[in-house]
């Protein structure tokens, strides 16, 4: 009878459980992922799950079924989840070098973007804070001092996860398409006859998330080896010849 009382208080009275609308948790409105002001995932039980998918510009990742939502549209109930009328920007860089990423971390900003290949931690017992790097110019804030200064963390979520997860594909190319794919990139790039080996972005893979080591055997054909960049750096960079977190000019 005890554990009627507290849940019958709640309906009798009108009250209602608060649920997360917060950046970087699982909305309980349209099961999304908010991963900063313009990107999600899906969710599923409460998890995160799949690619992140990219809302189209001018709009924002709210808990509206729709997801993303033009900003003028973000009136009552509908909440820009990682922007102001939610997250108070948490992963999303503003006018700052800096945007806190989660309650304790914290990612360099470079002309608006979030470079998210290197995040930062605040010491123990300090959290992230976006109010106190414009106000005093520390993004880190002792417990001493947050409550005396009433400033709270400006992310929800304990730890990042990364805007950079879209998966490798899973199909690998024959072996005939593979030495097809050598002998094309060495017309296209202009590789020298003399050249034993270089490295080429797989172009079939239209989400550069792959690539080729071709090397000359002696029939002047290709050994080759087809490689995915990881979930933490998941495109390939041909003009670098490295996998980076940021999908490089060209990528769909």
């Amino acid at each position: 009878m005890k554990s009627i009382i507290p849940i019958f208080a709640i309906v009798f009275c009108g009250l209602s459980v608060v649920e997360s609308q917060n950046c970087q948790e699982c909305l309980s409105d349209n099961e999304v992922y908010c991963l900063n002001q313009t990107s999600y995932r899906n969710c599923l039980k409460s998890s995160p799950f799949g690619n992140v998918i990219n809302c189209p510009t001018g709009t924002v990742c709210t808990n509206s079924n729709d997801v993303c939502v033009e900003s003028s549209e973000v009136t009552g109930t509908i909440i820009d989840v990682c922007g102001t009328s939610g997250g108070n920007g948490c992963a999303t860089c503003t006018d700052t070098n800096y945007a806190c990423v989660s309650k304790t971390q914290f990612a360099r900003c470079s002309k608006e973007v979030l470079i998210d290949a290197n995040i930062y931690s605040c010491n123990t017992d300090e959290i992230c804070s976006s109010t106190a790097l414009k106000k005093y110019g520390n993004i880190c804030v002792p417990s001493c001092a947050r409550d005396f200064l009433d400033l709270n963390a400006t992310c929800s979520n304990s730890e990042y996860s990364t805007t950079t997860t879209a998966a490798p594909s899973t199909v690998s190319p024959s072996a005939d398409d593979k030495i097809s794919a050598c002998t094309q990139a060495e017309k296209d790039l202009g590789v020298p006859s003399n050249t034993t080996y270089f490295l080429t972005i797989y172009k079939a893979d239209i989400t550069c998330h792959t690539y080729l080591y071709c090397q000359r055997n002696v029939d002047v054909k290709w050994e080759t080896v087809y490689m995915s960049c990881s979930s933490s750096q998941p495109y390939y960079d041909s003009k670098k010849n490295v996998c980076v977190g940021t999908k490089p000019t060209g990528c769909p």
